[in-house]
């Protein structure tokens, strides 16, 4: 007697699962982001600065004793928030789940406190493990699904509670794929304003410059 194979239900069970499956976003690499993001990145590492500069003279209104769980990282997300809603008008939007993003030039930018791996600090949900990985989820209402590689802008705390550190991270795999800091960025090839990018900047003065005494021998 013929009938349907036993192992037919289990293919069929397999296609469906690999069919469903999100797609992967466009890989980042780190030369790439830094040709793509040439002008933005300054501006995206002044606009830290500034929100910096603004929770410092805000956190100092709270004695430490008064301040809930939270509270620090809190202000200073709400002020890059702000500083980077000043300095990219066009381009931020708040995502699912309130998620504050920065949409430019093919890659999408999500600001968090970074753990001692370059992580970060998240709760462990499907959606930050799409994000960690790169699956392309749709991190808006009006979407189904999108092509651009997440990045993350985050800071750390070093031992004595400091802010430091502020960097780009790309994250894939589940593992960190590379960081871009301020350093990395070639500061000859743009110059920052207040009110956005411009062309070629003009060399700076280093910090610190030893001056070397001139002797006159006449």
């Amino acid at each position: 007697m013929g009938g349907t194979p036993k192992n037919n239900f289990n293919m069929n069970t397999n296609l469906r699962i690999k069919t469903n499956l999100p797609n992967k976003r466009r890989l980042a690499s780190f030369e790439g982001c830094k040709i793509d993001l040439e002008y933005e990145l300054p501006l995206l590492f002044k606009a830290f600065k500034e929100a910096f500069a603004s929770y410092e003279k805000e956190i100092i209104q709270t004695r430490p004793d008064a301040r809930a769980r939270g509270f620090e990282a809190s202000l200073l997300n709400s002020k890059m928030i702000q500083s980077v809603q000043d300095h990219f008008p066009l381009y931020w939007k708040f995502g699912r789940y309130k998620r504050f993003v920065l949409r430019i030039n093919g890659y999408i930018i999500l600001f968090k406190k970074l753990n001692n791996s370059d992580r970060p600090m998240n709760i462990k949900t499907k959606s930050v493990d799409a994000i960690s990985n790169q699956l392309s989820l749709p991190l808006f209402d009006s979407e189904s699904s999108i092509v651009e590689p997440i990045l993350f802008f985050g800071y750390k705390k070093n031992s004595l509670g400091e802010i430091v550190d502020p960097k780009l991270v790309y994250i894939d795999e589940n593992q960190v794929k590379w960081t871009l800091n301020e350093d990395d960025i070639d500061s000859s090839t743009v110059s920052v304003t207040e009110t956005g990018v411009t062309g070629p900047a003009a060399p700076k003065v280093r910090e610190n410059l030893v001056k070397k005494k001139v002797v006159n021998n006449n």
